[in-house]
């Protein structure tokens, strides 16, 4: 069966200061924290600069989700007791709220999904893109790693001796099964699996061939 090959039309690993007031309404993010807003700024510029404003799919990898807001909460329940009203932190701390967030703001109705696999939450969500994209599920789709790593984290992981193996960053990549001239590389493969030394994950791309 004839398969389409999956271009990368953006790849955005870093956002500036002035990158936030170019892609950012102040209005309706004035009370996004941190990680929402790097998440979606993110998702703008990857979508803008490949051209593809309504992917088919939005699919999100994250290993700690909302951890800002997952904290806040569990703070609150353990000063206050279980009747401690906090239904914004509540509300955020899932690990899919960045994933929903994005669709929201550029009104995309389309497949929405994250994964939360450790450190290969990215590789399982591109796995998931690709293999649609390649089946032909889908034609296009923004695939994304969101992860902040707070204080509170770092301090707690530091008392215990516990090793997070995940990265403070967010990333947006934009596929498609056409290459409208802004193609990066062909992605070719996504290979992810588990042996006695834990999560393993591969991505392999080529150059684009004229």
């Amino acid at each position: 069966m004839m398969q389409n090959k999956v271009y990368i039309l953006a790849d955005i690993r870093e956002v500036s200061a002035e990158d936030y007031g170019l892609y950012l309404d102040p209005r309706r993010t004035r009370r996004y924290g941190p990680l929402f807003k790097r998440s979606l700024v993110t998702a703008l510029k990857a979508m803008k600069e490949s051209g593809i404003e309504q992917p088919d799919a939005i699919i999100n990898g994250t290993a700690l989700g909302c951890v800002a807001d997952s904290e806040a909460l569990l703070r609150g329940l353990a000063e206050e007791g279980e009747s401690v009203s906090m239904p914004t932190h509540f509300m955020q701390s899932t690990h899919n709220t960045v994933a929903s967030l994005i669709a929201l703001y550029t009104h995309n109705h389309g497949y929405n999904c994250t994964y939360s696999q450790g450190n290969v939450s990215f590789e399982c969500a591109l796995m998931d893109a690709f293999l649609q994209l390649k089946m032909g599920h889908i034609r296009t789709s923004y695939v994304s790693y969101n992860d902040v790593i707070t204080a509170e984290l770092q301090h707690n992981m530091a008392e215990t001796g516990a090793q997070l193996g995940v990265s403070d960053e967010s990333r947006g990549l934009i596929l498609s099964v056409e290459n409208n001239g802004r193609a990066l590389q062909e992605l070719v493969d996504v290979r992810v699996w588990h042996d006695s030394k834990g999560d393993h994950a591969e991505i392999k791309t080529v150059p684009i061939c004229d």
